[in-house]
């Protein structure tokens, strides 16, 4: 895990970012295609070039928006240390966001940008929820849409997993 020692600088990294895979997208689409064969060639390389970058950015922007939540609604120590997986590069025994103070783990999260929870959003959604519930301190799971919000309300009541589900707007 990384630690965040600076939350404006994680902000710019991940306006960085946002600004480097606009400048990609834009490049992908400065010319128009003449027929569907050149198109879906076009196409396949937009998907192959930008896609990871597209979730992980706004996964991202997502955890940081819940640790600007977690401190302006009193979750956190002034003195908690943070520490992230930005990119979903964690293993399975580390959360997405992870508090600290003195020591201990105070906070554990996750963050999800899917919009919707089904099919297989569901099914990782309930195995994210499963692995946070095995996590150290209080658990929080920060989504973005109030469908996610429902269901993962519902998957923490039915399975008596401690996980406040936090949707983060904007």
């Amino acid at each position: 895990m990384e630690r965040i020692d600076n939350i404006e600088q994680a902000k710019e990294k991940v306006l960085a970012d946002m600004n480097t895979f606009l400048s990609s997208v834009r490049d992908f689409a400065s010319e128009d295609v003449l027929d569907l064969g050149s198109g879906l060639s076009k196409l396949r390389n937009i998907r192959s070039s930008v896609y990871e970058s597209l979730n992980q950015i706004q996964h991202e922007y997502l955890i940081l928006q819940g640790l600007i939540w977690l401190n302006s609604n009193g979750h956190a120590h002034s003195g908690t240390h943070w520490y992230w997986n930005p990119r979903q590069t964690g293993d399975s025994t580390e959360p997405d966001l992870r508090g600290t103070f003195e020591g201990r783990v105070v906070i554990s999260a996750e963050a999800t940008t899917s919009e919707k929870p089904q099919g297989v959003i569901d099914t990782r959604m309930k195995n994210t929820m499963a692995k946070l519930n095995e996590m150290e301190g209080e658990k929080f799971y920060f989504i973005r849409t109030s469908p996610m919000e429902m269901r993962a309300n519902t998957k923490a009541e039915n399975n008596g997993w401690p996980i406040t589900v936090v949707k983060i707007e904007g």
